[in-house]
């Protein structure tokens, strides 16, 4: 192999690892649709917002290693059977799920959590007429928290 042939394949090879990472989201599921995928068994195009969630988190976290975020709901207890939360652009875009039962009282979970940059937090809860509904809110994160 001659040097001219070397350096051409080696441009091309830059350009297709640089373009690579940008190309990704339109082959591909982001990570957000397959984890709500495997976790509730829906698509998130199925997920309606709902003015009946709401979703309490700072707009800007000053870390992103202690969020403080509160869902809550006028839906009575006894129509939801569960809760889960995600953060679309963590590493691992669920962050936890919680069954819900009339003993709770109402919908209201309270918690902190991780965010690695500035991202959406969705709280989706699952009603027993199997409907999803969803409040959602952007973070912004001044200093990471994932790692």
């Amino acid at each position: 192999m001659d040097r001219r042939r070397f350096l051409t394949l080696s441009a091309v090879a830059m350009v297709g690892l640089t373009a690579l990472p940008a190309l990704k989201p339109a082959f591909g599921a982001s990570k957000l649709e397959e984890e709500v995928q495997k976790r509730l068994g829906v698509a998130l195009s199925q997920v309606k917002e709902s003015p009946e969630v709401k979703l309490t988190a700072p707009t800007i976290a000053e870390s992103g290693a202690n969020v403080p975020i509160t869902v809550e709901s006028d839906i009575p207890i006894d129509k939801v059977e569960q809760l889960w939360i995600f953060v679309d652009k963590n590493p691992s875009p669920w962050i936890t799920d919680v069954k819900l039962t009339p003993m709770n009282g109402r919908v209201f979970f309270s918690t902190r959590i991780k965010m690695g940059e500035t991202s959406n937090v969705r709280a989706i809860l699952k009603l027993k007429d199997g409907s999803f509904v969803m409040a959602t809110k952007e973070v912004k994160v001044t200093a990471g928290g994932c790692g």
